[in-house]
C-alpha cells in the first residue's frame, strides 16, 4: 500500500490546477512510510484523492506531480504512467508533423510540461537522447528505456544524466555518458551535424527552430550580425535564405568549429565565423540591416536577476547606440526567473536611454515542440522579440 500525503487547504489548489511541483510547506501531513522514488498518492485537506507524484525526501520539489485524479489515466506505477505520458507527447508531435523530411530534429518530451517532470526527449533521426534531472527518472532508467524502445523499435538510446540537478535532486551515482554517436540532422532544410560526445544538454538548441525560420524570412538581401551563434543556428538560415553576408561570432572554439562544418554541409560561402566575445562586436551593429543577440543563460535563478538586468541593460544599451535607423533586432532570452513582460520593457528602455526609438515587432517563445502549461508559468523559459529600429 502506498505512502500517503495530505496537502494544505491554503495550498492544493496550485496542484488541482495542474501546477507539477509540491514544495515541502505545502503538506500538512502524511501517512505510511514516505521513501524517495516511489510513488505516493497525493490528498486534498479535505480528504479526496488529487493525484500521484514521485516523493524525494532531498529536493525542494518535494513531490512532482506525475498524474492528476481528474485524469483517465491508469497510477498503479511507474511503467504504466510513463508509457501514458510518452505516448500523449507522441501523439501531440505527430499532429504538428513531426519528424517531416525538412526537420527530423525535435524535442519529443518536455519535462514538466508532457507530464514528467525530469525527464526530456529529444528525437535527431532514430536517436533519441535523453537528458535527466531527477532522482525519480535515474530510477527508473531502464522502465524509461523500455517504453521507448516500444515507440521506436530501431531507435538508439541515448542517456545524458545532467549532473547538476540531479545533484541538487540528491542522486549521487552520475556517470559521465561516453557517447561516440553523431548524426546528420535537418531543421526546416538546413542540416546539422550533431556530435553527442561534445553536446551541451542533448546535442543541439532546437528550441529556436522557429525563430530561426522568422530571421530567414526576413534576411534575403540583407547584412546579418549573429552574436553568441554557438553552431551557427540563426546564421545558417539566414545564409540559406540569400543573405548578402552573415558575421557570425561566438567565444568558443568547439561551437565555431562545429559551426564552420554546419556550414559546409549546407555549401555555404556568405558566412564569416568569428572567434571571440560577441560583446566586442557591438559597436558593429551599425554596419548591418539585421542583429541577432542570442546569449547564453544569464538567470539560472531569482537570486541572480538583478545582475543579469544589469549585463542585459548594457548589452541593448550597446546595441542600439550603434544600430541604424530601418534595421532589426532579433533579441533572446532564456531564463523564466526573467519574465517576457519584464524582458521587453527592459530592452525597450535602453533604446530610449540612447536616444533610439524601437518598436516590437513580435515577441515569441520555443518552437512548438516545445509545449507549455497556463498552470506552470516557471516553464515559459524562452522570450524571443523582434524590434525594429526607426
Amino acid at each position: 500500500m502506498r505512502a500517503k500525503v495530505i496537502l494544505l487547504a491554503a495550498k492544493q489548489n496550485t496542484v488541482l490546477r495542474g501546477h507539477p511541483w509540491i514544495f515541502p510547506k505545502a503538506i500538512a501531513s502524511h501517512t505510511g512510510k514516505l521513501i524517495t522514488g516511489d510513488l505516493v498518492d497525493i490528498f486534498t485537506a479535505e480528504g479526496s484523492l488529487a493525484g500521484v507524484g514521485a516523493y524525494n525526501e532531498h529536493s525542494l520539489y518535494r513531490i512532482r506531480v506525475l498524474a492528476l485524479a481528474s485524469e483517465a489515466i491508469d497510477s498503479s506505477n511507474y511503467k504504466a504512467i510513463i508509457a501514458h505520458r510518452l505516448h500523449q507527447a507522441n501523439r501531440v508531435r505527430k499532429c504538428l508533423n513531426l519528424p517531416n523530411d525538412r526537420t527530423t530534429a525535435y524535442r519529443l518530451f518536455n519535462s514538466e510540461a508532457d507530464g514528467l517532470s525530469g525527464l526530456t526527449i529529444d528525437r535527431f533521426n532514430q536517436f533519441c537522447v535523453i537528458a535527466s534531472t531527477a532522482y525519480w527518472v535515474e530510477l527508473n532508467k531502464e522502465v524509461i528505456t523500455e517504453v521507448l524502445q516500444e515507440l521506436f523499435p530501431t531507435d538508439q538510446i541515448i542517456w545524458m544524466a545532467q549532473s547538476k540537478p540531479l545533484g541538487q535532486d540528491g542522486w549521487k551515482e552520475i556517470d559521465a555518458p561516453k557517447v561516440q554517436y553523431s548524426a546528420e540532422v535537418l531543421e526546416s532544410g538546413v542540416s546539422y551535424q550533431v556530435e553527442f560526445a561534445h553536446a551541451q544538454k542533448t546535442g543541439l538548441f532546437i528550441d529556436q527552430r522557429e525563430n530561426h525560420c522568422r530571421i530567414a524570412d526576413l534576411a534575403h538581401g540583407k547584412r546579418v550580425l549573429d552574436l553568441y551563434t554557438y553552431t551557427g543556428g540563426f546564421a545558417l538560415h539566414a545564409a540559406k535564405a540569400g543573405t548578402l553576408h552573415v558575421t557570425a561570432v561566438d567565444s568558443s572554439d568547439q561551437a565555431i568549429k562545429q559551426a564552420k562544418n554546419n556550414a559546409s554541409l549546407n555549401n555555404l560561402t556568405n558566412i564569416e565565423f568569428i572567434e571571440a566575445d560577441a560583446r566586442d562586436y557591438l559597436i558593429n551593429a551599425g554596419e548591418y540591416d539585421v542583429v541577432i543577440l542570442d546569449p547564453p543563460k544569464l538567470v539560472p535563478s531569482q537570486k541572480h536577476l538583478q545582475r543579469a538586468k544589469n549585463y542585459y541593460r548594457f548589452l541593448h544599451r550597446e546595441v542600439f547606440k550603434h544600430m541604424k535607423p530601418g534595421s532589426l533586432l532579433m533579441t533572446c532570452n532564456c531564463s523564466s526567473a526573467l519574465t517576457s513582460a519584464d524582458f521587453c520593457a527592459l530592452v525597450s528602455a535602453q533604446a530610449t536611454a540612447v536616444g533610439k526609438q524601437a518598436r516590437i515587432l513580435g515577441i515569441y517563445g520555443p518552437a512548438s515542440c516545445h509545449p507549455t502549461l497556463a498552470s506552470f508559468p516557471e516553464g515559459n523559459y524562452l522570450t524571443a522579440v523582434l524590434l525594429a529600429v526607426v
